[in-house]
């Protein structure tokens, strides 16, 4: 018994009712008067000592042995349909090396000597394990040996004959799975419905329909199946069978109860049907029969029972059996704006919280919430969450599908057309925030200022002579897009004068305090890292959080806690606009979400309207409608709770002024010039997940598709570093990228031949000296990019900060090294540029997201 309720992976759930689940079972099986099967019991194996035991299991079993294999717990089915079953290392992100294939299961059950094997599966699309061609997936029933039934509940008890008396005769595979290919599987918290219904049946004996003395699988199949129509009422769960090569009737189990005459599957109307063995104590039960000395005792079984929670099977219904204890709870996938992460946690935390109150203290939702952006989101949805043309499938490199949408102001929800209009159920505003200039009360702005009395060109003239302004980037944060709109005068403004009057003293300001280019989280992460004037574009929401301390996201996950000069006070322009904040309801087919979590995910969007809803954006900062703001929204935390001092609140601006400030942006911000340093040393010829490329291939490749995002006033160079001594080579040397940019790298790159260790730091130093000698016109915005998949291999030591001053240093890790090395963070925390992991999978659509991150 392999009983897995530990996992190393956030991603996956405890569930504590495995447990109870294998117990059970293991009971019932080894029970020398039912099962007489030899039990192996794992708890808690990583996939090696799964695979191990699963191989041994198999191979070493003898012609004559009835092999029992059993699967309780959530299986995932990857992009191309592959069924999965997780153990406690696996990675979501890896199932083919982390969990158990389905395929790796059915080969070993193909290979063994045993001819006759049981497969009990209960699991998410466990009748997906079944999907193979010499497969029969409704085997014939037997003809009836009594007359006809005398109700609908008789007809599964007509359905059989008896047995060979020999099984020696018998051969052949049985598949019985909790649900079909497309289903999931009801869970709670008092085991599985499928496994309580087995258990219930060979317990009591009212698996053996025919009253013979013995349950074969077709037996046990169709009980299994009618019990579960009655107990799952409304649950969409059908268990399938299926049989390979199958002669005769396979037993699984002798009937635990004395041998009786036929009678239908519901006891005589005068006698009181016994309440089911979940609501029954031990002594309840009948004891169990003397074994029959002359029954062939059944071999050996291995139940793998490994309850998980998978972001392809999600769903987990209330069940009806959780008598006595606290359902499972519904999981609820919430994708939300990444800079906002930390916020929407604890939004979702307190839904959670109040929904337990609701359910006597049971926990009944779970909402795992993780970051998409706005364009991912967009172009996802578009596609149906499937596969993109350069290979990014959204399902293994952005998330699992959405069941609600933070987004991050109401101007992200894109426009849709045909199927992914549809996906759209509901759109609703439920809180604003005004975007404010959070100033440093250092700075010593007047305080007659704040309340609305500056547009934001006044502003932002009076506080860029103090001590700066940074914004986030326009193009991936909708609030600098906003902001940004104003500066603009809604993109009626020459592109020199946007250069002259804000561009150039922002793009100082973010320099010399290393900020990162990036969304307003990166921004605040810096900025409590500093001890200076210089302000902050950013919504009032953000700014009360940060001077509260909280955590602002997966890019920040260090929070600060400002103190004295160092606090933000919020300044309130008289014409800044306010962000809405949506809630999006998404609905996807069946397979995908079940009635439960659609029913969650509305449930959601409505308590936000609620005043328990509204009191949980009030505490992330947030201004719900007709509820007035209190605490965080206060004086305490920088913030003015009078806003919009009865002036008319602006909105987000539309399409067309969108359209018209990033065309002015786009002229007027400042051109990137980027330097890509590969890492061809000998590791990069490592095989990826792909078993005809390497690391190298992949990361050439990511490379081609990221230049097509150049502008056309940006500059791009490429060199390689590798070798014992230290060398680097300069294969592109930085320039315009011309019209043919991706031709460009793949001549250049086509004679390399990876060998030889890692000179990080020399290349580091040789790159950042490129850039710093190339053409300065237009004060241009020089990134260096680093793919490496190991540690610094070479004599020199980390650059100084000198010799990096003026370039951004992004590293892009994989393979072995990850950015938790701490030498990895020191070289981009330095030059105010950022870190990525890729990972061992699937490089090329992982870099091609990052490299879009980088460079817009």
């Amino acid at each position: 018994m392999i009983a897995t309720e530990h996992y190393d992976d956030p991603a996956f759930t405890q569930l504590p009712g495995t447990t109870r689940d294998a117990e059970e079972l293991r009971q019932v099986l080894g029970d020398p008067h039912v099962g007489d099967f030899d039990v192996d019991v794992l708890r808690d194996p990583d996939v090696l000592t799964a695979g191990r035991q699963i191989k041994e299991f198999f191979s070493s079993s003898a012609p004559d042995d009835i092999l029992l294999l059993y699967v309780a717990g959530h299986g995932v089915r990857n992009d191309e349909g592959n069924l999965y079953f997780a153990v406690t290392d696996t990675d979501p992100g890896l199932l083919f090396v982390t969990a158990l294939a389905a395929k790796d299961l059915s080969h070993e059950i193909e290979m063994s000597p045993a001819r006759r094997v049981v497969v009990l599966l209960d699991c998410c699309y466990a009748g997906a394990f079944a999907d193979r061609r010499n497969l029969d997936h409704a085997a014939p029933r037997p003809a009836p040996r009594t007359s006809p039934a005398s109700s609908a509940g008789d007809a599964a008890a007509q359905a059989f004959t008896l047995p060979p008396a020999d099984d020696a005769h018998v051969r052949g595979q049985v598949i019985i799975a909790a649900a079909t290919s497309i289903q999931q599987a009801v869970e709670g918290r008092t085991g599985g419905l499928f496994t309580r219904c087995v258990v219930h049946g060979l317990r009591t004996g009212e698996a053996d329909l025919n009253h013979d003395g013995e349950v074969d699988a077709h037996e046990l199949h169709l009980y299994v199946d009618a019990r579960m129509r009655r107990l799952g009422a409304g649950v969409e769960q059908h268990p399938s069978y299926s049989v390979h090569q199958l002669e005769g009737m396979l037993r699984i189990a002798h009937r635990a109860t004395a041998t009786a005459p036929p009678r239908t599957l519901l006891p005589p109307r005068a006698t009181p049907p016994p309440p089911p063995a979940e609501d029954r104590t031990a002594e309840d039960l009948p004891p169990p029969a003397r074994g029959d000395p002359g029954r062939r005792p059944l071999s050996r079984a291995l139940l793998l029972a490994a309850a998980l929670l998978l972001p392809g099977c999600g769903i987990q219904s209330d069940s009806p059996l959780a008598d006595g204890g606290c359902p499972a709870p519904a999981h609820l996938r919430v994708a939300a704006a990444p800079a906002g992460l930390g916020a929407y946690r604890q939004l979702a935390t307190a839904f959670e919280d109040w929904v337990a109150a609701q359910r006597h203290g049971c926990r009944s939702a779970d909402l795992y919430v993780y970051p998409v952006g706005a364009q991912e989101m967009a172009d996802g949805l578009r596609r149906g969450w499937g596969q993109e043309a350069d290979g990014r499938a959204y399902l293994r490199d952005v998330g699992p599908h959405p069941d609600v949408w933070l987004p991050g102001a109401a101007t992200d929800l894109p426009a849709l057309s045909g199927p992914a209009a549809r996906l759209v159920a509901s759109a609703e505003e439920v809180a604003r925030t005004p975007i404010v200039l959070g100033v440093p009360v250092r700075a010593g702005l007047p305080e007659d200022r704040r309340p609305a009395t500056r547009t934001w060109t006044e502003l932002f003239a009076e506080t860029a002579g103090r001590g700066g302004v940074v914004r986030g980037d326009p193009r991936v944060s909708p609030i600098a897009r906003m902001a940004t709109a104003k500066l603009y005068n809604d993109g009626a403004i020459d592109p020199a004068a946007a250069r002259t009057r804000y561009e150039q003293h922002l793009e100082q300001a973010l320099d010399a305090g290393g900020y990162p280019v990036g969304d307003e989280a990166g921004l605040l992460c810096r900025q409590g890292l500093l001890r200076g004037r210089t302000a902050v574009v950013v919504t009032e929401q953000e700014l009360v959080r940060f001077n509260r301390g909280d955590a602002l996201g997966d890019s920040c996950p260090e929070a600060v806690t400002p103190r004295g000069g160092d606090r933000l006070a919020a300044y309130y322009p008289s014409d800044t606009p306010a962000v809405r904040q949506l809630v999006v309801t998404l609905t996807w087919e069946r397979d995908v979400q079940a009635g439960t979590t659609a029913a969650y995910a509305r449930w959601f969007a409505r308590w936000l309207h609620t005043d328990p809803g509204r009191a949980a954006l009030v505490a992330i900062g947030l201004r719900p409608w007709a509820y007035d703001p209190v605490t965080p929204i206060s004086g305490e935390y920088g913030a003015l709770p009078g806003w919009p001092f009865s002036r008319v609140v602006q909105p987000e601006p539309d399409a067309f002024v969108r359209r018209d400030v990033d065309a002015v942006y786009a002229r007027a911000r400042r051109p990137a010039h980027f330097l890509v340093a590969l890492d061809a040393s000998g590791s990069m010829n490592t095989v990826t997940a792909d078993p005809t490329r390497t690391r190298w291939e992949v990361a050439v490749a990511a490379v081609e598709q990221a230049v097509t995002h150049l502008g056309g006033r940006d500059r791009f160079g490429l060199l390689t570093f590798a070798g014992a001594g230290g060398s680097t080579r300069e294969l592109l040397r930085p320039g315009p990228p011309g019209r043919d940019p991706v031709g460009a790298v793949r001549r250049a790159t086509a004679g390399i031949r990876p060998g030889g260790g890692t000179p990080l730091h020399e290349a580091v130093r040789h790159g950042a000296a490129a850039l710093r000698a190339g053409p300065g016109a237009g004060d241009p915005r020089r990134t260096l990019v680093v793919l490496t998949d190991g540690k610094n291999t070479g004599a020199q030591p980390r650059p100084a900060a000198a010799e990096t001053a003026g370039v951004r240093v992004v590293v892009i890790a994989v393979g072995d090294v990850t950015c938790a090395d701490g030498s990895l963070r020191r070289l981009t925390a330095d030059t105010g540029g950022s870190c990525f992991d890729a990972g061992l999978g699937s490089l090329e659509p992982v870099l091609t997201r990052v490299f879009r991150a980088i460079w817009g």
